[in-house]
């Protein structure tokens, strides 16, 4: 990536620097060492997932919810490319001016939007509705998924394009990690080529780390054939049991809710003994979606005592159900619900049970 070229990129950024010269930005190695990669801790437990930003009605809400994320406490803010049809990125970005050095903004690069997809953009908002009120659209939409994203590429040149737009999108000169976003086993990835890449970038000051963001498998190992110090993302929940991970090493989950919240809640409600034994168990009925929820979070944050936990939401009033179970696990001692909802989920909800209720 030309200097030039990022000077243009980045014309609209609010923080102008020697980032863009030959050097790189002074700050570099503080702001690399407040991330503690590589070390003992990520610096904020809970993160804010935008994958579903664009799905807010207008800019003036989405911008109400991130605020209301600031306001519980989240400085972790996790977006990609491909978001919003390639919208969030510069939402988000509207939301940081003025905030820039509190935030940690993490990005991915290797899933990029369709010349399709980024003329939807403007009008997704609309399009979103109709899409909700249609199962057989929704039906159609999924199957032919593929016209809104390219192939997936993971080469160098390919890295520098996408931080270079995202960078003018974000109105930033630097992004703290850069993910490389969901890589699998069929995938064209030559990692030390695109190591080496990321790591110059990493020292022009354009980012501070990067890593592997995507399903457990293949971000396992392709993070283990990399020597230099890298944040691994990968999605987690209650019943990936067999995933075991260093506890000591800093790594951002996601998924927390997606699926594990639906399959508890369906098995619950359908099975009257059960409901019975978990009323019983937990004291009350404690088994609307808030607490489960609330419980799901808090034991991917006991699970991840050094990491970061991403959840989403579109509705501001859930955000501060989010922190609240950070606060539950804060302590070194696991609440006592929790430890009483892992032993109901262990007993009750089998992982292939849970599956395929």
């Amino acid at each position: 990536m030309s200097k030039s070229g990022i000077r243009a990129a980045n014309s609209m950024a609010t923080t102008r620097s020697a980032l863009f010269g030959s050097q790189p930005r002074a700050g570099s190695e503080p702001r690399l060492d407040r991330l503690h990669i590589g070390c003992s801790k990520l610096p904020h437990r809970l993160g804010f997932g935008c994958a579903g930003l664009m799905r807010v009605a207008s800019s003036r809400a989405r911008q109400r919810l991130l605020s209301e994320a600031f306001d519980h406490g989240v400085r972790h803010f996790d977006v990609a490319r491909m978001y919003g049809l390639g919208a969030a990125e510069a939402e988000l970005g509207k939301f940081a001016r003025g905030r820039r050095e509190q935030l940690v903004i993490a990005t991915k690069f290797g899933i990029e939007t369709s010349a399709t997809s980024s003329r939807l953009a403007r009008v997704q908002t609309p399009a979103r509705a109709l899409v909700a009120r249609s199962p057989a659209l929704r039906a159609t939409l999924k199957r032919r998924a593929a016209v809104f994203h390219r192939p997936h590429r993971y080469d160098p040149a390919t890295a520098r394009a996408s931080l270079e737009l995202s960078l003018r999108e974000l109105g930033t000169d630097y992004v703290d990690i850069l993910f490389v976003h969901d890589p699998s086993p069929r995938d064209d990835l030559q990692v030390a080529e695109l190591g080496e890449a990321l790591a110059d970038l990493a020292r022009a000051g354009y980012l501070r780390a990067w890593g592997f963001a995507g399903e457990p498998e293949p971000c396992i190992a392709l993070d283990a054939a990399v020597t230099a110090p890298t944040v691994l993302q990968i999605r987690d929940d209650i019943f990936a049991r067999g995933l075991r991970l260093d506890r000591d090493r800093p790594r951002v989950t996601f998924g927390i809710l997606a699926d594990a919240l639906g399959r508890i809640l369906i098995q619950i409600s359908h099975d009257e003994g059960r409901r019975a034994r978990w009323r019983n168990t937990m004291g009350g009925d404690r088994a609307t979606p808030e607490d489960v929820a609330s419980l799901l979070l808090q034991d991917a944050l006991a699970r991840n005592p050094s990491g970061t936990v991403l959840f989403s939401t579109t509705r501001p009033e859930r955000i501060a159900l989010a922190a609240r179970a950070a606060e539950a696990v804060s302590s070194s001692h696991e609440p006592v619900p929790l430890r009483m909802f892992r032993q109901l989920v262990a007993c009750e909800l089998p992982p292939d049970l849970a599956r395929h209720g």
